[in-house]
């Protein structure tokens, strides 16, 4: 090809793969294996390339030949293809990096540095050869300084993949640049937050701002494009006016696509819950809006202020109010309805009010936001009437759960107001009986019927 360099390509195709379960060498992206598009990208580049493993290479289109250590290491393959190179030069590419590009490549190569990420992907001389194989025989399996030029490069080329999540938000990324009306893609939640990292049961949340975010809505071919989806549906996004599209491929990852509105990014990323989601981390995939520089702003959650007296009377006026109104659904024999509100609306005015009795407790505490990790932050003794506070789809316990709730939450309403020095305002003994002369507290032995 007349644009190759006189350059060694390296493929390293002989990592570990512990977390992401198999070889990547044989992992698809984008309609080829990892190993094929490395090997693809080489060869644009450079004039001769080698792939270098343990045995991780069959059932690949070509050889791969065995660093000859018996440890898994860069620095092995790095070794056994400089021995293999006729070239000064060699560029040393991982299997796991799909985003590079030949360009990236051919500007390490140009200037034979490595980028500022690291010491991979990367230019290294033949003649390191020598130290290398004397940082082995010291036991030193760190490349590290090897090649001390630097050159910075877009970072998001750069990105390898260590988990079967990262293999897509790659995807995710590789396939918004090739889109026109794809303006932005950021990936927010666990796999990108800094506290509470990802785990195996995690999802992967991406937003993507659009020119046109009702056609992606309506239309869900795209999602083919990073795989095989066995479940798919729309609902509401967590901002005004938005929807997201949800997602379970059929290798078990699910993925969440928030649809938004490119021309409102400014005024979508200022509303509260998002700027909260978005200061607890992020990882931007493509970014043609400049939204980098604006979340690079961002500082750490900005530390909520104690509810005043009106915040916390509006709150428990709602909770007494819903709780009444239970007993009465309740009362008529509507169960499925009142264990709705019990478990569903009166459980979320509840996890305010948890949150705040905890900041009564520590002003400094994390509470997260709703109710996420509150297993962590919310009051040890409330975690445990918590749990019998939730009703089996049964008639008397319901009316028992319900019972349960009232006593936590007047508990901690008390408790929040005499630490934080606010009023309440609200006769609870008279809200009491107003709710047992409709539904009786059967825990002490009533006998009810509706």
């Amino acid at each position: 090809m007349a644009d190759q360099l006189p350059v060694t390509g390296i493929l390293l195709v002989g990592g570990a793969s512990e977390r992401f379960g198999t070889s990547k060498a044989h992992a698809s992206f984008r309609g080829e294996t990892l190993a094929e598009r490395a090997w693809r990208v080489l060869h644009e580049v450079c004039d001769e390339v080698f792939a270098v493993g343990k045995g991780d290479g069959a059932g690949l289109p070509f050889p791969v030949f065995d660093d000859g250590a018996e440890e898994r290491a860069p620095i092995f393959g790095l070794i056994a293809g400089l021995r293999l190179a006729s070239n000064d030069v060699c560029l040393v590419l991982p299997v796991d990096c799909p985003l590079i590009t030949p360009d990236t490549l051919r500007a390490l190569a140009a200037t034979r540095t490595v980028p500022q990420t690291g010491p991979l992907p990367g230019a290294y001389p033949k003649d390191a050869l020598t130290e290398l194989e004397a940082r082995v025989e010291r036991g030193e399996l760190s490349l590290k300084g090897v090649n001390p030029f630097v050159l910075d490069v877009d970072e998001g080329l750069l990105v390898n993949v260590n988990t079967r999540m990262d293999l897509t938000a790659a995807t995710v990324a590789d396939w918004a640049r090739a889109q026109e009306d794809v303006r932005a893609a950021v990936v927010i939640g666990s796999q990108a937050r800094h506290e509470a990292p990802a785990d195996r049961w995690s999802d992967l949340d991406v937003v993507l701002f659009l020119d046109e975010p009702e056609r992606l809505a309506s239309d869900a071919s795209w999602i083919e494009s990073f795989g095989t989806p066995v479940l798919s549906f729309l609902e509401r996004a967590p901002v005004s006016g938005q929807v997201e599209r949800r997602v379970l491929y059929d290798d078990g990852q699910d993925v969440d696509f928030v649809l938004l509105d490119a021309s409102a990014w400014r005024e979508v990323m200022a509303e509260p819950d998002p700027a909260a989601v978005l200061a607890r981390g992020y990882r931007v995939l493509h970014d043609e809006l400049g939204i980098s520089v604006a979340l690079a702003e961002l500082t750490s959650p900005a530390e909520p202020e104690p509810p005043d007296a009106a915040a916390l009377s509006e709150l428990a006026n709602d909770f007494w109010y819903h709780a009444l109104w239970t007993a009465r659904k309740l009362r008529r024999g509507e169960v499925f309805t009142a264990i709705g509100c019990l478990d569903g609306y009166l459980k979320a005015r509840l996890v305010t009010l948890l949150e705040w009795h905890a900041r009564a407790l520590d002003s400094s505490a994390d509470t997260w936001h709703g109710g996420r990790f509150l297993e962590h932050w919310a009051d040890p003794g409330a975690l445990a009437a918590l749990e019998r506070a939730y009703a089996h789809y049964d008639l008397r316990d319901v009316a028992r759960a319900l019972w349960e709730t009232i006593d936590l939450w007047q508990g901690l309403e008390e408790e929040t107001a005499r630490r934080l020095g606010l009023e309440l305002g609200l006769d609870h003994a008279d809200l009491r009986r107003r709710i047992a002369e409709v539904v009786p507290d059967v825990r002490r032995g009533s006998v009810w019927q509706p």
